[in-house]
């Protein structure tokens, strides 16, 4: 005769199981949706550090960008793109806001190393 031996999870740790069940379903929701070809999907929302990485040499390569920083705008974290002169055609080619983060273009003058 062969014996089993059920054993019954005491109802403490049953309920621990489910909480830890919930919270990660509700962890998982902290991902930013994203619609991709009609479909959605779901990706972590990037840091204001890598949107500017992404995207920086795209904008310095612009005639009349001198520079990119991290910046604030009515206290909340931007991306600032430095211009020589803050012109209309510059305004056309710079988005105004980067994946979700404010662009504010700053008209600095023209940039260079001191001697």
């Amino acid at each position: 005769m062969i014996n089993v031996i059920k054993a019954v999870a005491p109802s403490w740790l049953r309920t621990v199981g489910v909480a830890i069940g919930v919270l990660a379903i509700y962890m998982s929701g902290c991902a930013k949706a994203v619609k991709a070809g009609g479909e959605e999907r779901r990706m972590a929302a990037k840091t204001i550090q890598e949107v500017l990485e992404e995207h920086s040499d795209q904008w310095m390569s612009i005639p009349g960008v001198v520079g990119t920083a991290i910046g604030k705008f009515e206290g909340k974290p931007c991306i600032r793109v430095l211009a020589a002169k803050k012109t209309d055609q510059l305004i056309q080619q710079i988005p105004s806001e980067a994946e979700g983060f404010p662009v504010i273009i700053t008209e600095t003058g023209e940039i260079r190393a001191l001697d």
